[in-house]
């Protein structure tokens, strides 16, 4: 019979929490330009020690001398490491939200234009891939996950049914395991919430990817949502506040965060039928000069410059090795609120300042390895890239670069883009090389252009053509690739 004996063991981990700063410093890094200003300007409603300095110039953060290099894009040396170390503190954790709207705005001073959409949220999920570093035969299976989404992004098939019908329908060979890694991958996407397969599930990606949250709140919620759900669900808070040992102010603040989640995350992509007037504000602007220099500015719109207010300063110093004791009570806590709004007003200008050299040292990497689209307005010429390609490039962690690119818009020469355009898959050439699947596709919109109505191409004869032109793709990838800019079957083009 053996004996039981207890025994006490440490375990060493480490754990990341966020502070007030960095989480400012994340939220403001995501922001599009509009959303900045309304920030800014409640900030400086909000505290007194926080005050604009001057008029609001429209490109105070502007980089006139930035030239994108002519060498090799592994030329890191013309990054500011310091600014990105400091950025990547607050790099680890990525926003619940969905992608901030740019609001319509009449205030002089930014540039705007009214652009027209015709996306789903399909095609707006479509767009994310680019985002990650997927195989192509991953790439068919994510966008086959997507299309299998329910109109509110949760996904109610059955991994089992979605590889028979992958297997069966398509000729695709996967397994229950492999399904299960890429659905991970896409509940990355944003909306924070997506391709969860029950509503228990979506909410718990929401806790998972928020920052907001303190550490203590965050690991209430999850408790909540895995312990006490479908008491959750029934609305017994009485019961969920004894099992977990909450105190009254622990259940007014769970039920706030409770309400804030979203159970339909799809619905708040916003489904376009028709077109849909959306208004841009670009937060980049690319201008080239008559020797074909690029200059990259950014875009600040009505956003003030800031500063701590002179006399508040010149208070506390008149302060400064004072014996507080012989003050009053009054005398003191007037001091320390004073003390507190100035360290505010300190804190949200450097994370301002931090935003960015952010988005400036991002901009920078994408036009570096875009460079020959920056020059030209080709878009053949874009290579691939995801966010990873920028993580390495910048020393920003690839989230950050994820918060910047999902709401930003940048103004060139040639067209104002969204900065996630820029970001796209690989195929391959014939002789082994990586190329764009942009380039496939104005390949093969070439090739439709120049046919003879009378006697379209299949996609048997379209895949030969685009092979003679040195692309290693089958009829299949054709297929996808003619749905992709809608171009009808052969028969439907007579």
């Amino acid at each position: 019979m053996s004996s039981q004996s207890n025994i006490q063991s440490q375990v060493q981990s480490q754990t990341q929490v966020l502070s007030p700063q960095q989480l400012l410093v994340s939220n403001l890094v995501e922001m599009p330009v509009e959303a900045l200003y309304e920030r800014v300007d409640r900030e400086l409603k909000e505290n007194v020690s926080l005050e604009a300095e001057g008029a609001s110039p429209s490109d105070g953060a502007s980089d006139p001398d930035y030239s994108p290099d002519t060498s090799e894009p592994d030329d890191y040396s013309s990054f500011d490491d310091a600014s990105a170390s400091a950025d990547a503190q607050s790099a680890d954790y990525s926003n619940p939200d969905d992608i901030p709207d740019n609001l319509p705005s009449s205030r002089s001073g930014i540039l705007e234009f009214v652009t027209q959409e015709t996306q789903s949220f399909y095609d707006q999920l479509e767009e994310q891939i680019g985002l990650f570093r997927l195989t192509p035969h991953e790439e068919e299976i994510i966008r086959y996950l997507i299309g299998s989404l329910d109109d509110d992004g949760l996904l109610r098939v059955s991994l089992q049914q979605l590889q028979d019908e992958l297997e069966v329908y398509h000729n695709i060979q996967t397994s229950p395991q492999e399904l299960e890694h890429i659905l991970e991958i896409l509940q990355n996407f944003e909306p924070a919430g997506i391709g969860a397969r029950s509503l228990q599930e979506c909410l718990l990606l929401q806790v998972q990817h928020a920052p907001e949250q303190s550490s203590a709140t965050r690991q209430q919620l999850l408790q909540l949502l895995q312990e006490q759900f479908e008491n959750l669900m029934l609305n017994r808070w009485d019961r969920i506040q004894r099992d977990m040992g909450l105190s009254d102010n622990d259940v007014a603040r769970l039920r706030r965060e409770v309400r804030r989640l979203n159970p339909r995350p799809g619905n708040a992509m916003g489904e376009a039928i028709g077109r849909n007037l959306q208004q841009i504000t670009p937060d980049f602007m690319v201008e080239a000069d008559n020797y074909g220099h690029l200059t990259l500015s950014l875009n600040n719109g009505n956003v003030p410059a800031l500063q701590v207010n002179p006399d508040d300063m010149d208070f506390l110093r008149s302060y400064e090795g004072a014996d507080t004791r012989q003050l009053s009570r009054a005398e003191r806590e007037g001091i320390t609120y004073l003390r507190d709004r100035v360290e505010k007003a300190r804190s949200f200008i450097d994370a301002l300042n931090q935003r960015r050299q952010t988005l400036l040292t991002t901009m920078q990497a994408i036009m570096k390895l875009q460079r020959p689209f920056f020059e030209s307005g080709d878009e053949t010429l874009l290579r691939p890239m995801n966010l990873e390609d920028v993580s390495k490039l910048t020393g920003l962690h690839v989230s950050t670069i994820s918060r910047v690119s999902n709401s930003k818009w940048v103004q060139t020469p040639f067209g104002t883009y969204s900065l996630r355009w820029f970001f796209t898959s690989a195929a391959r050439l014939q002789g082994g090389d990586e190329v764009s699947v942009r380039s496939i596709r104005a390949a093969l919109q070439e090739i439709v252009d120049a046919e003879d109505k009378r006697a379209p191409l299949s996609d048997d004869v379209l895949a030969k053509e685009l092979r003679a032109r040195g692309f290693d793709v089958a009829r299949r990838t054709v297929a996808k690739y003619r749905e992709q800019l809608g171009i009808p079957i052969a028969r439907l083009r007579k």
